[in-house]
């Protein structure tokens, strides 16, 4: 019996999470669909890493992206998550998000907002986890940490995915700069119906990343209505990050990053060893010992040390019995419960508006 096929693709997204290191299998994908972006994030170095050196007539063509859609599926990943630099800069995003949806993957995107109320329509129906970045409850400090002036895009976006009736939630980078503004941040939530997931920045490229202390003032959240923060993470953080000795990060067992040109990035993409070209030869490779060892070795590297990139050590969790995992378990159960309640509010507030949402 194919275990993975008993978990219906609708499922909530922690069942996957408990799903993958049962079947000893990657639980997600991060696919890099551009470097490009339209965005100069502090706390980012996506402009200043590889897109400035890989020209788009080196990506993937969209049949050839789908085909690793095909791929993955074989590998047993359940969650792509479609990234960038602003994965809606790519054109045929909503082509390559219609297949991945037609071969049965949850869907997850990331965008600045800046693109999206002009596609909104065209994506509807095919994202299952919707975040919008934001990183204040006003204009500022937000379009001077982006170094942009998203922040009226942001604001309509949401109001759009809401009369669309779309899974949307808001990503909050928590920095030295914004920490006092959690307050604010919870109330635009609940004015706007969504979730407030709480991402503390990282240090992995020069940027000074938030300061400890900072995240009490997310630990003293952590509970209220229309706010995510996982528990897991944060002990990762106060402990200085991944700790080769015992790590927390497991890149390559749980999840696995695919690069615009085609490449398996290996460990990660924020700390590459190794690149393997991503084509149906590595269904084989994935069963050698030689790929064994490079998954036990993920994560142990001397680039590795101290790592707090949560994008990585988060799916992790789940392949190590350990109190982090008990920790994001709980957190993770708590927000699933939550999403749900501010769904069902959500639409009844939509019914007494009287909005319709639109057909597909």
């Amino acid at each position: 019996m194919n275990l993975q096929s008993i978990l219906p693709t609708r499922a909530p997204a922690f069942a996957d999470l408990a799903l993958g290191p049962l079947l000893g299998k990657p639980v997600m994908a991060y696919y890099y669909v551009t470097y490009k972006c339209n965005a100069r994030c502090v706390f980012c170095n996506i402009p200043d890493g590889p897109m400035d050196v890989l020209p788009v007539s080196q990506y993937t063509s969209t049949q050839g992206t789908i085909e690793h859609f095909d791929i993955l599926k074989r590998l047993g990943v359940r969650l792509i998550d479609f990234t960038g630099g602003e994965p809606l800069l790519r054109k045929d995003i909503g082509t390559l998000l219609r297949a991945a949806k037609e071969r049965g993957f949850r869907t997850q995107m990331t965008t600045n907002c800046t693109l999206y109320p002009r596609r909104a329509q065209e994506l509807r129906g095919l994202i299952d986890i919707l975040n919008f970045s934001l990183c204040s409850p006003g204009p500022e400090p937000h379009n001077t940490l982006r170094r942009d002036n998203s922040y009226d895009s942001v604001i309509q976006s949401l109001d759009i995915a809401r009369r669309l009736g779309e899974p949307y939630q808001i990503i909050f980078v928590l920095t030295n700069d914004n920490a006092d503004l959690l307050s604010g941040m919870i109330d635009l939530c609940r004015e706007k119906q969504c979730i407030l997931k709480i991402q503390p920045e990282w240090e992995y490229f020069g940027n000074d990343g938030i300061a400890i202390e900072q995240l009490e003032k997310a630990r003293a959240i952590a509970l209220e209505k229309n706010v995510y923060v996982n528990w897991g993470e944060l002990r990762v953080f106060k402990a200085g990050g991944n700790q080769i000795e015992d790590r927390a990060c497991k890149a390559g067992n749980a999840v696995l990053a695919i690069s615009p040109d085609g490449y398996l990035l290996y460990p990660c993409y924020h700390k590459i060893a190794q690149r393997i070209k991503f084509d149906w030869n590595i269904v084989d490779f994935f069963e050698t010992e030689k790929w064994k060892e490079m998954q036990d070795k993920a994560g142990k590297f001397k680039f590795c040390d101290d790592c707090s990139n949560l994008c990585y050590i988060h799916p992790s969790f789940y392949y190590k019995l350990d109190r982090n995992f008990v920790l994001s378990a709980m957190a993770d159960i708590r927000y699933v419960k939550e999403r749900r309640r501010i769904e069902r509010q959500r639409k009844r507030s939509l019914t007494s508006e009287g909005v319709v949402i639109a057909a597909e």
